[in-house]
């Protein structure tokens, strides 16, 4: 048949009816083939892979996690260790500090010693330490440094103020709840009856002029143990 034949063909109702409806047909067919399921072993084998990727990432996973475990332990035993050494260091440091104001301690006017033989029995170190720590210790220390400081023995006093910084430090160390401090005192600050003590020639008030040496108090009662004895004027 020849184009021209085929052609007219088309012209006819039906014959257009018949040709649409058989490709209608095909492109029915052809979405079919298109949308058909993928085969379950297909599915499968996709599901298998997955699921072993899964598996593989939550090993890895579980190994990373052991791995930081391990170096937290290690870093916190490492920190123990830092912290045991910084403090045996800081008892050593203690230690050394101890024995040369133990020394200086000896040159300390035969007065001064005498009357700290309450404190310190003996005449070596470790009973220098020993009655250093003891609470009651403190008072007759700064009652002789302030002796000392007010008779104008200015070599004996400045001995006997590290002494006794240094054995409050020891006290301190020594008790869970009882703790001492310096109390605050400076020139210029006015003058307080409740936390000072007027030296010999100062004014009937004002501001401190000196301070001759601080007082102390227990920071757990906050009583005041000694006052500040300072001049005014």
């Amino acid at each position: 048949m020849n184009k021209e034949k085929l052609l007219s063909l088309l012209d006819d109702a039906d014959v257009r009816k018949k040709v649409l409806a058989i490709v209608n047909q095909q492109s029915e067919d052809v979405q079919t083939t298109h949308d058909e399921p993928q085969p379950l072993e297909e599915l499968q084998r996709e599901f298998d892979m997955e699921r072993r990727r899964a598996d593989k990432l939550q090993r890895e996973v579980y190994a990373w996690k052991e791995k930081f475990n391990a170096e937290q332990e290690r870093s916190e035993k490492l920190q123990k260790d830092f912290d045991d050494a910084e403090g045996k260091l800081s008892k050593l440091e203690d230690f050394t500090r101890g024995f040369e104001l133990y020394q200086k301690y000896q040159g300390v006017g035969y007065h001064a010693q005498q009357l700290l033989t309450g404190v310190f029995t003996r005449k070596d170190f470790t009973s220098f330490i020993c009655g250093g720590a003891q609470v009651n210790s403190l008072e007759t220390i700064w009652d002789v440094w302030r002796e000392c400081v007010m008779g104008g023995k200015n070599q004996d006093a400045k001995i006997l103020c590290e002494v006794f910084m240094y054995c409050l430090g020891l006290v301190n160390a020594s008790k869970v709840q009882a703790s001492y401090s310096i109390l605050p005192v400076k020139v210029g600050d006015p003058f307080d009856s409740d936390i000072h003590v007027e030296a010999p020639g100062s004014r009937a008030q004002g501001k401190i002029s000196e301070v001759y040496l601080p007082g102390y108090r227990n920071n757990y009662n906050q009583r005041i143990i000694k006052k500040s004895i300072v001049k005014v004027g």
